[in-house]
């Protein structure tokens, strides 16, 4: 009976442990790609015109900086009303949901700035901060043009 429990319990534990992994290995590493961290913050129906990355060279930081630039015939405006929809802000970038006077707190800071001014042409920046990574879209809109291009940035620690 006791040779039955041992082969039985056998059974059982290492196929657990061979699906599961030894408590003492590291979890897997997050495999990132240039396409799949730009895919995230991609306007609908965007035109892509090239993107690069490379190593942060951080000293003692294993990090990734990325950037594109994208291209729609969509106005700045409707540009920055779909990010802001996105990110669940307001124009300044306070996020939105909670009760009026009240701070909603979440993983992210988000800062927007409008640096048009009376200029004719429209130039919007949108900072998003994150514990181990940080993207920047720049919206601009030259007068007389016929698309909006969106530049994007991105730090992330790997």
């Amino acid at each position: 009976m006791l040779k039955h429990m041992i082969i039985l319990s056998t059974l059982i534990l290492v196929p657990l442990v061979c699906i599961r992994g030894v408590a003492d290995e590291a979890p897997p590493e997050e495999k990132v790609t240039l396409l799949g961290m730009l895919l995230e913050w991609q306007y609908p129906e965007s035109k892509f015109n090239g993107a690069e990355g490379s190593g942060a060279a951080i000293q003692g930081v294993t990090a990734i900086k990325s950037k594109a630039i994208l291209t729609t015939p969509d106005s700045a405006e409707k540009v920055m009303d779909f990010y802001r929809k996105k990110l669940n802000v307001d124009a300044e970038g306070n996020n939105l949901g909670g009760k009026k006077g009240e701070q909603v707190k979440t993983e992210r800071s988000i800062l927007i700035q409008d640096v048009s001014d009376d200029r004719p042409s429209k130039l919007y920046v949108i900072a998003i901060n994150e514990a181990k990574s940080s993207t920047t879209l720049v919206v601009s809109r030259v007068d007389g043009e016929d698309v909006t291009r969106i530049a994007w940035s991105n730090y992330r620690e790997i």
